[in-house]
């Protein structure tokens, strides 16, 4: 009994513990607005700011039947109205039913249009957006770490009502995009002692915007008594003025919108305006800007030296070469050309060239102001440059590639495992230092240098190099756990048929098994439903964008190379689907980019998360890469009736 209980008892204590937020923290959100209503809804207030004159009452019987609908503790509406990427208005309206709220909320928007000036061409560009408050729990005060961790990202928001000593009451709400776009997740310090470590929601910052919010008299909110709620709300938005006629507001779900069908066009299409947004983002120097963020627009000043990193560099621009071999899109090619520029530069100025002892001249890639260079860099340089020669015949590069690759083999052990670290100045490899991908962006590198030359040593190195990768994992929990493998699936594609081993395809079918232990099925999280075809290690955790992405280029490339070896998984195949409806959902589009400031064109972006909007080079570059890959794969299928060849 007692072995039992001891067995037992865990699972039971966190059954009640479980059972106990559930009741705390849930909050039962009633059915969603119905097509109709929504469009009632933008089109009353469409008419009040667009046609001022119009005396329509929104509430009339028959002009959709939800606008009839009550309002639990009388809502509040909350209506924005924005323009590029800025909200002109934002009120907040009440009502016994949602039409007297809309009724409202018309009534003010006249006020507000005129009071402010509003033009007509602003009118008439900006897109409307409602917010409809439906349900609200509780935010338990006694723990500042249970606080913090008590927001659901994206899904809620907090609200504020505050009492004076006459019992008048006012309100204000930070709804749960704005909760994101202002960055209050994420920036909690639960301990002083470690500043680096940070979660949840900042409420202390959260208040003093809801304080703002409420424009109350000085000393009015900080006097009153406040008590605090969570809410969730019925979110949608007109949609933009090229596609106002083309249907219904699009529903928002952290401040997204549906995506697109999956389709090869839909797929292609979002591959090209990441290279676009890409191409956009390239400097006249051949440097990115590294990163920005779509909402204030504050970027990364490539003319000046600052946070960069060289290998996602080169993993941006193999991309551009890759979408470009796929499309054959002219805008790509000169950039393409200007970010190995840039390359070539670093090469020369960073001193690493010389001669081996068989007489080869290597060359390194090496950041400015460094004196030690990672191997990732290089490799992925040569995929790039392998990539454009593949796309284009010209072989211009090659004599660079060919350089660089010398480096590589001179990095690479006998046993196949690579050197990760150099140092310029002495010529010493580092003999302990390990990093993820290098490796496999170096089998990739060496594959594809077999693929341009046919020369057998790059084929041999890269053989050794995919089997020291693969058989690090022969051991008896190897198959139950991977790290961070997606480019060694992608060079045992490459390496395909020159390199052909059933070892390889094991491989990548059982890291893709793991990796699909971590991607949320749909319908598995009622409150994270679009989640679904991410990669997460945990449903308390907010997914990352760029897995969606890396993982999905090395899915294909291992659904590939079992469809090469007469052995296709059905699974994998389901599981790049699945990941890519995500990743389509994350992508900024005309849709969708509302929030986005006017000083930046964000269409194509991908954030780094579903409640950021901060921008990435490589996260643009991962997920653009899979959705051209496999607009390229759907393609194939189709032509062959279900099957293809590869991409």
């Amino acid at each position: 009994m007692a072995t039992w209980a001891v067995w037992i008892a865990p699972s039971a204590l966190f059954l009640v513990l479980v059972a106990w937020v559930q009741s705390c923290a849930h909050i039962e959100v009633p059915p969603a607005l119905d097509d109709a209503t929504r469009a009632a809804v933008i089109s009353a207030l469409a008419g009040a700011l667009r046609d001022p004159e119009d005396k329509t009452d929104p509430t009339a019987a028959g002009v959709a039947r939800g606008l009839h609908r009550p309002l639990a503790q009388r809502g509040p509406l909350v209506v924005s109205v924005l323009f590029e990427g800025r909200p002109q208005i934002r009120l907040m309206a009440y009502g016994d039913t949602l039409g007297q709220a809309v009724a409202d909320a018309s009534s003010q928007l006249v006020g507000e249009a005129q009071r402010i000036g509003l033009s007509p061409a602003i009118r008439t560009a900006a897109r409307i957006k409602v917010d409809l408050v439906v349900a609200r729990g509780p935010i338990v005060q006694s723990s500042s770490l249970i606080r913090a961790l008590s927001v659901h990202p994206g899904l809620e928001g907090v609200a504020v009502t505050v009492e004076d000593e006459r019992g008048d009451r006012a309100e204000a709400v930070l709804l749960p995009d704005e909760m994101f776009l202002y960055r209050l997740f994420g920036t909690y310090r639960p301990f002083d002692y470690i500043p680096e470590f940070t979660i949840g929601f900042d409420f202390e910052r959260a208040d003093m915007m809801l304080a703002g919010l409420a424009r109350l008299p000085p000393g009015a909110y900080g006097s009153g008594r406040r008590s605090y709620t969570r809410v969730r709300t019925d979110s949608f938005v007109e949609r933009p003025l090229s596609q106002r006629e083309s249907g219904p507001p699009l529903p928002l779900r952290r401040g997204l919108p549906p995506p697109p069908p999956l389709t090869p066009e839909s797929l292609r299409a979002g591959a090209i305006a990441g290279g676009r947004y890409l191409v956009a983002h390239l400097a006249p120097n051949g440097r990115y800007v590294y990163q920005r963020d779509l909402t204030t627009a504050r970027a990364t000043d490539p003319s000046v030296p600052g946070p960069y990193s060289i290998p996602r560099h080169a993993g941006t621009t193999y991309f551009l070469a890759e979408l470009y071999r796929l499309t054959g899109e002219d805008f790509l090619r000169e950039p393409i050309e200007r970010a190995f520029a840039h390359l070539d530069e670093l090469i020369r100025a960073g001193g690493c060239t010389g001669t081996l002892a068989d007489g080869s001249p290597f060359a390194c890639v090496i950041d400015l102001g460094q004196t030690i260079t990672h191997l990732g860099s290089t490799a992925l340089t040569v995929v790039a440059l392998a990539e454009y020669q593949r796309a284009t015949g010209d072989r211009r590069y090659e004599p660079m590639a060919r350089a660089l690759t010398a480096w590589i083999l001179d990095m690479q052990r006998p046993d196949g495992t690579f050197h990760h670290v150099y140092d310029v100045a002495s010529g010493r490899k580092d003999p302990e230092a390990q990093f993820f991908y290098y490796a496999g962006e170096s089998a990739l590198a060496l594959a594809r240098m077999h693929t341009i030359t046919g020369e057998d040593r790059y084929r041999d190195a890269a053989e050794r190099a995919l089997d020291a990768l693969v058989g690090w994992y022969d051991f008896f929990a190897g198959g139950f756990f991977y790290g961070e493998e997606h480019w060694t699936c992608i060079a045992a594609e490459a390496a395909y048929p020159a390199v052909d081993k059933a070892r390889y395809r094991r491989f990548c079918n059982g890291y893709a098994a793991f990796l699909r232990w971590q991607q949320p099925l749909p319908g598995e999280f009622s409150d994270q439903i679009d989640y679904a075809g991410s990669y997460n290690v945990t449903p308390f955790m907010i997914p990352q964008n760029t897995p969606a992405g890396s993982r999905t280029e090395s899915m294909i490339s291992a659904y590939l190379l079992g469809r090469h070896q007469g052995h296709p998984e059905p699974a994998i195949r389901a599981q790049i689907t699945l990941a890519l409806e995500y990743a389509l959902r994350q992508q900024l589009r005309a849709d969708s980019d509302f929030s986005v400031s006017a000083k930046v064109d964000g269409i194509g972006a991908v954030p780094g998360t579903p409640v950021d909007r901060s921008v990435r080079i490589d996260f643009v570059q991962h997920v653009c890469s899979a959705m051209i890959r496999a607009a390229v794969l759907l393609e194939e299928e189709a032509a062959a009736g279900g099957g293809g060849g590869g991409t």
